[in-house]
């Protein structure tokens, strides 16, 4: 009889798991170790401070490209303003287009040079990436040779810098670029975008204004020309040209009717006392008086009677006629005061410049200005130190509290 001990398959994979644990734990050991031995608390110091430090002077020194900048001062100015035209454009440091500083324009400058569609018509017209994109350019200053827009414009922020003097107006513009011719062209061809870009919209601001004043005439000559249909028309209706000067007409007519009835009347009464108006002088006195009352009450009543089928009455149609009257005059009235505008906005348009005026230009950099290697090379260095100091200090804080 023979007997067989058999394992569990169980106690072989707990067996082998804890072989594999061991062997990960040792690993790790192994790595914790080495870890421990290069990083200690001596030489830390060598490889987040020295080492670091020694790097960056290398570059500072032996790589970095110069870089040469190029700065201009200018202003922007408008002048021949026509005080006649506009009183509020008298005042002083009127804006090109409508505010109340000469401040506003050089902002609108400043911005622009920054702008990406100044470097947009710079990468086409003189071909911006290839100044940022030289083979001679150290690695970390180069712009890459197929950066996009957005890359490209993000580099141009970087290289140039506008200041606004808020009293003066007076715009400070630098260029960085890594040759001093290069820097210079740059900054030419910049400032020749910005001063196309005030006469486009000193441009496009006269004409906004002849086109506003233009507008203004050509809707008060349709007015005017309406409220004249008008009062035409109502003439022709009514037949009736002037209704004051009919009335005074009427009142003349009425005034005579009434001064030959009186006369007329006294020689009736003269015939009546003498006993004879029963003869045919008295009787044709009588028909002269019926025949001039008649007269005169027509007349009356053409001016403010009642009567069935009398004619227009003026009473009824002055109030009409004053209306359209007066809605003529004003139109016309209005209409020549925009005529006389438009005059004026023409004159002033023509008179009315807005420039850039360029009182500082720069001449070819001599000397390279950044980066400034050693300021650089000392605030990176103070920086790790200070780094490597707080790091340090909260390593000791946390090794004394395990103690």
């Amino acid at each position: 009889m023979s007997l067989q001990i058999g394992h569990d398959p169980k106690d072989r994979l707990a067996v082998s798991f804890e072989a594999d644990e061991a062997m990960r734990l040792s690993e790790i050991g192994i790595v914790s170790r080495l870890f421990g031995l290069l990083f200690t608390k001596k030489n830390s110091l060598l490889f987040f401070v020295v080492l670091p430090s020694a790097l960056a002077g290398l570059y500072f020194w032996l790589i970095a490209s110069n870089q040469y900048v190029a700065e201009m001062r200018m202003i922007v100015r408008t002048i021949g303003v026509s005080e006649r035209f506009d009183t509020s454009q008298a005042r002083e440091g009127r804006s090109m287009i409508g505010g109340d500083s000469l401040t506003q324009d050089s902002y609108i400058v400043a911005n622009y040079l920054k702008s990406p569609e100044i470097v947009r018509k710079l990468d086409v017209e003189i071909g911006l990436r290839q100044y940022f994109s030289r083979e001679d350019v150290d690695w970390f200053s180069r712009l890459s040779l197929n950066a996009t827009s957005e890359e490209l414009f993000q580099y141009w922020g970087r290289h140039v810098d506008t200041y606004v003097d808020g009293p003066s107006g007076i715009i400070v513009f630098t260029v960085r670029a890594f040759s001093p011719e290069a820097s210079v062209l740059i900054a030419n061809a910049a400032l020749g975008s910005a001063d196309a870009m005030i006469d486009k919209i000193s441009e496009k601001a006269k004409g906004d204004l002849v086109a506003r004043v233009e507008g203004d005439v050509t809707a008060s000559l349709a007015d005017y020309r309406v409220a004249l249909d008008d009062l035409r028309d109502y003439q022709n209706k009514t037949g009736i040209l002037d209704p004051l000067s009919s009335a005074k007409m009427l009142s003349e007519i009425i005034g005579k009717l009434t001064e030959q009835k009186l006369q007329l009347t006294v020689s009736l009464k003269s015939l009546e006392a003498a006993g004879a108006d029963k003869t045919a002088r008295g009787r044709e006195l009588r028909r002269s008086i019926q025949a001039i009352d008649d007269q005169i009450k027509l007349r009356q009543n053409n001016m403010a009677g009642s009567l069935d089928g009398a004619d227009t009455q003026l009473s009824s149609s002055l109030t009409e006629f004053s209306r359209l009257e007066t809605r003529r005059i004003v139109t016309q009235a209005i209409y020549e005061a925009n005529v006389r505008n438009l005059d004026t906005a023409k004159s002033t348009a023509l008179k009315r410049t807005t420039f850039m005026s360029i009182f500082s230009n720069s001449n070819t950099p001599e000397e390279s200005e950044y980066p400034d290697r050693f300021s650089s090379w000392i605030i990176l260095s103070v920086g790790l130190l200070t780094l490597w100091m707080t790091a340090t200090l909260l390593w000791m804080s946390i090794e004394d509290h395990r103690v």
